[in-house]
């Protein structure tokens, strides 16, 4: 990296500052749940204002799904910049097999750390049930883009829903079988079959699906 892009001082003690609220707030939610942990209560064991807490994470849910708005993005990032010839399934389908590798190569707490909250207090469900309706609303206008749609055709938001929940399944099964103690390799090695198949079902299209 050169010199001109790598981050100033003031920047890299932003980012640490972030990390080190964020961290806090982790192994206090993880202790106590996250409805019985107060901002004020992470702001005093970061040793840092309530003011700062929130100039970092806007809201008290923020701290438990910052990082969602970063993979969207990433997402969005690919399905404009994939390969010529690739299809829309194509990035959907590599963020699952990147999922699937994590988890073959050993979950650590953190793969299983949010749902744990999240089952835990229907603040959190609540704040992820919107999460992924503005995924939806953000990846549906890239997608009509992308395909040319007209602005009220349907077919863009509900393909944008159909790929997202395909993703979201998997991560659900896999977190779900991890907690429930199944070992983590046979996990993803089934997962990764079953999600293969889902996708290709999708970049073939239904309409053999369910023929009798």
């Amino acid at each position: 990296m050169s010199d001109m892009t790598k981050p100033g001082l003031r920047e890299r003690k932003k980012e640490q500052t972030r990390a080190l609220i964020a961290d806090t707030a982790r192994r206090l939610f993880a202790e106590r749940g996250f409805d019985h942990v107060t901002v004020a209560e992470i702001a005093r064991e970061a040793d840092v204002s309530e003011k700062t807490v929130f100039n970092y994470f806007p809201a008290k849910e923020d701290l438990v799904f910052g990082r969602g708005q970063a993979r969207r993005q990433a997402l969005i990032h690919d399905i404009r910049n994939r390969p010529p010839g690739a299809s829309l399934v194509e990035p959907f389908r590599l963020q699952t097999e990147e999922l699937i590798d994590r988890l073959g190569e050993g979950p650590d707490e953190a793969f299983v750390a949010v749902p744990r909250l999240v089952g835990q207090s229907s603040v959190l469900r609540e704040r992820l049930f919107l999460g992924w309706e503005r995924e939806a609303a953000e990846l549906t206008p890239v997608i009509a883009e992308e395909t040319g749609a007209a602005p009220d055709d349907l077919v863009p938001g509900i393909v944008a829903r159909s790929l997202a929940w395909t993703h979201r399944l998997v991560f659900r099964a896999a977190f779900t079988r991890v907690i429930a103690g199944e070992d983590h390799a046979a996990v993803a090695a089934d997962l990764r079959e079953q999600a293969r198949r889902a996708y290709d079902q999708l970049e073939h299209g239904l309409r053999d699906y369910g023929v009798r």
